[in-house]
């Protein structure tokens, strides 16, 4: 049996279908909210982060991380500055807290599949070097490791590199990253995904997939994965995109809801995608009404995915949308 504490994420938490012996809601000093399950034995503490009184303070994560079994917490994240920094996450390593996720999937993984030390270790080490660079096919940078300066060449020429990104909210750029990544390399063409500014593709434990934090550590990765001919970069709201990717592929979930919330936030959202490529992804959409979504929005659907497995090895869908992308596939 698990206990279940959750705050401003309550609707992601409320799918997740396990055993529960105790639920709480709101948001709790670290030793008010402990103490409502003292004595009480439990499998899993599933916690919200927001549930925790200033959980953006490492000193106040460290104080819970030393109260409680961290080895039983399963911590879901959201997606403030301060939460997705590397600092915050290396906090949470060194106080013994493994598993996090920001979304619904990767808190189910880790129900089933507990990270080790091993699994997130790599957080601790990540650069803390200063860069600059230019824009284009090639870009320089400088790196200042302990005051010396070194140029490294970075060159993305003859490579296709995808950026894939959520136009509407959640719509499958981590899974569809994973699924293309794995598919590519299945069929003979090197390739490698890279996740920016979130850790969700650590989950899937493939020595294919990177999770970088800024431009340095996308450049890191680049340059020791040189000989990769395909990477799929899913850019959450990545700046700089267009100066690494070859094409950006933005992904819609074409539900009401999704829609609505998409268009509240900018209503000129489709207009300034028109030009772009636009893929229905997790889309119940048939071909037929392809053609009222396009004369609705004023774009052009590049692609329409439907609901997918991301456990089958070649689906026919993505190998698709591979070819559409320009892979010899």
């Amino acid at each position: 049996m698990n206990v279940i504490v959750v705050n401003e994420n309550k609707a992601i938490l409320d799918q997740l279908d396990v055993d529960v012996i105790k639920k709480i809601e709101g948001q709790f000093e670290v030793s008010e909210l402990l103490s409502k399950f003292v004595n009480l034995y439990f499998d899993k503490l599933i916690i919200d982060v927001t549930s925790i009184q200033n959980y953006t303070s490492n000193e106040v994560m460290e104080k819970f991380a030393h109260q409680v079994d961290v080895s039983r917490v399963i911590l879901l994240l959201n997606d403030t500055p301060v939460v997705n920094s590397n600092d915050y996450l290396a906090n949470l390593v060194k106080n013994g807290i493994y598993n996090f996720s920001r979304n619904l999937e990767g808190i189910k993984f880790l129900y089933n599949t507990p990270n080790t030390l091993a699994n997130v270790e790599y957080i601790l080490n990540q650069p803390k070097d200063s860069i600059s660079y230019s824009t284009g096919t090639s870009s320089t940078a400088t790196y200042l490791n302990d005051g010396k300066n070194t140029s490294v060449n970075l060159s993305t020429a003859g490579k296709k590199i995808i950026g894939l990104s959520n136009l509407t909210m959640h719509a499958g750029a981590s899974t569809l990253t994973n699924m293309m990544v794995r598919q590519l390399n299945a069929a003979g063409i090197p390739s490698i995904g890279v996740e920016m500014n979130r850790q969700d593709l650590i989950y899937y434990r493939s020595d294919k997939l990177f999770s970088c934090m800024s431009r340095i550590e996308l450049e890191k990765v680049l340059r020791e994965n040189s000989d990769s001919a395909g990477i799929i970069i899913d850019l959450n709201d990545f700046p700089e995109a267009d100066k690494y990717c070859n094409s950006i592929v933005y992904l819609v979930e074409p539900s009401f809801i999704r829609l609505t919330k998409c268009i509240r936030k900018n209503k000129n959202v489709f207009i300034e995608r028109k030009n772009d490529k636009v893929v229905l992804n997790m889309s119940f959409v048939s071909d037929d009404e392809v053609y009222d979504f396009e004369i609705e929005t004023g774009v052009k659907v590049f692609d329409n995915l439907p609901p997918l497995n991301d456990r089958d090895t070649n689906c026919g869908e993505v190998n698709e949308l591979l070819k559409k992308l320009g892979f010899n596939i």
